[in-house]
């Protein structure tokens, strides 16, 4: 009997199964990787551990216990499998045998511990557990955890410096550092003690510390300036695996990350950025020779920024992801330098692993029509096949169209890049309105993902065209395409997605140019913000933690360096700067239709920032709404909240764009 499809719809997101973290056995004979799946019942999302034959057939699932099991690590005799679990209350590393069985706690840290890494030996794991730093007025009140059993509500926040908070958290005093942990016994040692955090909280990202072949070193990023809050400085450093005193090896005085050892152990593979207090530089493969001490680059050329590094097992290629024209793609450069080449096409694909024999690389793929799967790809002319089918059965029953590119040229002629997608039931003659997404960053993308909010699809799936453009600062076009959003948010970028708007009517005749609208989150929703005072080209508008006023964002937003990179330095140093484009400065020409999301919990774009945006439509008389979440941050992970964001946003745009 054949199944009818139909239009997605946000209950699909509830019977999807998002894959990530592929490990391969140390024989190659077991792929084991995680797998999450929004809970409607516990409003979280669940994780957990499974395993697969890498040739491909059906998942088994490993864990069962706690609502979040991630980080696998094969032990080196591929015996165990260590991971991270939250099973027993708190985030602690647990042992499984890789035959399967019953799992056992290894850490007990008081703070909680993540991400194992064995030790060549078997004997011993590195794993982060928080801790707290002796800082005067640094200590919540009282010296308890917000979270305290027994506390009446959180504990009130003392701050002696200015990194007391990140994202959607407070950081109460605390910092990763880097433990070692005996495996028979569970005893941890504090391998990096001090105030520096080990690995950052921020600017890196997984892998950040790794250990040698022969087990004697460990090499791990830190940022070590008392300017936590406004530096990008991350450097690597490599310390004795017993202790000692670290000894840092990146000459580059921007944001180091990714270290890998070579398999011989000579070499240190990572990723640099020249220009300090940047975060978007251009992060370049660099390779530290420990032998001789000197660093040099594997592939100045490349005009892209590459992923975290995988060696191939004989250690002659390595393998990375990189955002590349609108997609996310892998590629492969020989160890001794050379030209990066692709692997894979224009797909999202991230999070490359060789196998042991280094014939192929086992990765996670998503696209427009399919969230994340594990894949594999061969060497030579082989296509890539697919490991999992998580989701087959869900989105076979779903009518998806694939997005169209287009090109036009932008301000000062430069070439743009956006994507069109129909809606599902397109027909040829009829004219559909239009939904205009403007994505965050400002050095970010739209590309071939399966977005759990901005997601294309259940844009469309209503009956609208939706337009994705990427403007000047986006990532994936080479660093100058990067780089020329620096002082232009409102100016050359805004004419940049006006231009392309024009060129989308201009060239579809079935986009109805008298029924539009335009929504973004973060720097799009400044945008949005931007929008609403210099145009009235769009019956409604959609502002998600957008920024409003650019000078108080750098007094309040938790990473200084943002802002003062952007516009130049502090408020006193720049202030014409700062000015020029912020939105709070036209609200007398704010009159389209809009709503207003934020987080209170967000502390890069502050809840001031959306409060602000909604007084002051409402002030004027401006038909407005606000949707504020005080349980979620930047982002909207709750799958009930999503819901009613999904519910609001889209009645939001029924009601302005087709009355009902």
């Amino acid at each position: 009997m054949k199944t009818e499809r139909y239009p997605f719809r946000f209950k699909d997101f509830l019977d999807q199964r998002r894959a990530s973290q592929p490990v391969l056995s140390p024989d190659g004979r077991d792929l084991v990787f995680t797998v999450v799946q929004p809970s409607w019942d516990k409003n979280t999302n669940i994780r957990h551990i499974f395993r697969v034959d890498p040739g491909g057939g059906e998942p088994r699932q490993l864990t069962n216990a706690g609502t979040s099991n991630a980080d696998p690590a094969f032990s080196p005799d591929g015996q165990y499998l260590a991971f991270t679990s939250n099973r027993s209350g708190t985030s602690q590393i647990w042992l499984l045998p890789s035959t399967g069985g019953e799992a056992r706690q290894l850490t007990r840290l008081a703070l909680g511990a993540r991400r194992p890494v064995w030790f060549p030996d078997g004997r011993k794991l590195l794993v982060i557990s928080p801790v707290k730093v002796e800082a005067p007025g640094h200590e919540p009140v009282g010296g308890q955890d917000s979270s305290s059993p027994g506390s009446d509500g959180p504990a009130p926040i003392v701050a002696g410096e200015l990194m007391f908070r990140h994202w959607d958290s407070w950081t109460e005093g605390k910092v990763d550092h880097l433990f070692v942990v005996d495996v028979a016994t569970g005893e941890a040692r504090d391998l990096v003690p001090g105030p520096w955090p080990v690995p950052p909280r921020s600017l890196t990202g997984h892998p950040d510390y790794a250990i040698s072949p022969d087990g004697t070193e460990v090499c791990f990023v830190s940022l070590r300036e008392s300017e936590q809050a406004w530096s990008t400085n991350t450097n690597l450093w490599v310390i004795p695996a017993e202790g000692g005193t670290p000894r840092r090896i990146s000459p580059w005085p921007g944001c180091n990350a990714f270290p890998a050892y070579s398999p011989d152990g000579r070499y240190i593979a990572y990723c640099g950025m020249l220009r300090a207090g940047y975060e978007s530089d251009r992060r370049e493969i660099l390779v530290h020779d420990r032998r001789r001490r000197t660093t040099r680059e594997l592939a100045p050329g490349f005009d892209r920024s590459a992923g975290p590094l995988q060696w191939s097992p004989d250690g002659s290629r390595l393998c990375f992801s990189a955002e590349d024209s609108g997609a996310v793609r892998l590629f492969v450069v020989p160890s001794e330098g050379g030209t990066p080449g692709p692997i894979t096409a224009a797909c999202t694909d991230h999070s490359p692993r060789w196998t042991p024999d280094g014939s192929s690389i086992v990765f996670v793929r998503e696209t427009f029509r399919s969230p994340p799967e594990i894949w594999r790809q061969g060497f030579g002319r082989s296509e890539p096949v697919p490991i999992t089918g998580l989701n087959d059965s869900v989105m076979d029953r779903l009518v998806l169209n694939e997005p169209e590119p287009f090109g036009y040229l932008g301000a000062k002629g430069l070439r743009i890049h956006g994507f069109l997608l129909k809606p599902p039931g397109f027909q040829e003659g009829r004219k559909y309105p239009v939904v205009f997404l403007i994505h965050g960053g400002p050095q970010g993308a739209w590309g071939p993902d399966f977005h759990e909010r901005w997601n294309l699809q259940l844009f469309a799936s209503p009956g609208y065209v939706v337009v994705a453009i990427n403007p000047r600062g986006s990532t994936g076009y080479g660093q100058d395409f990067v780089d020329a959003i620096h002082g232009e948010w409102g100016g050359d970028c805004y004419e940049d997605l006006q231009r392309g708007f024009d060129y989308v009517l201009d060239t579809f005749e079935f986009c109805d140019g008298q029924r539009c609208a335009a929504a973004g989150a973060s720097f799009g929703g400044f945008m949005v913000n931007w929008i609403a005072g210099h145009t009235d080209r769009f019956k409604c508008l959609v502002s998600h933690d957008g920024i409003f006023n650019t000078e108080m964002m750098a007094w309040v937003t938790d990473e200084l360096w943002f802002t003062e990179w952007e516009f130049d330095g502090l408020p006193w140093d720049s202030p014409e700067a700062y000015r020029r484009y912020s939105p709070h400065l036209h609200v007398e020409n704010m009159k389209t239709p809009m709503l207003v999301i934020q987080g209170e919990q967000d502390f890069r774009c502050t809840a001031a920032e959306g409060l602000g945006l909604f007084t002051a439509l409402q002030r004027r008389g401006v038909e407005s709404r606000l949707l504020y979440f005080r349980d979620e941050g930047h982002w909207v992970v709750k799958p009930r909240n999503r819901q009613l964001w999904w519910d609001t946003v889209l009645g939001w745009l029924d009601a302005h764009l087709r009355g009902t």
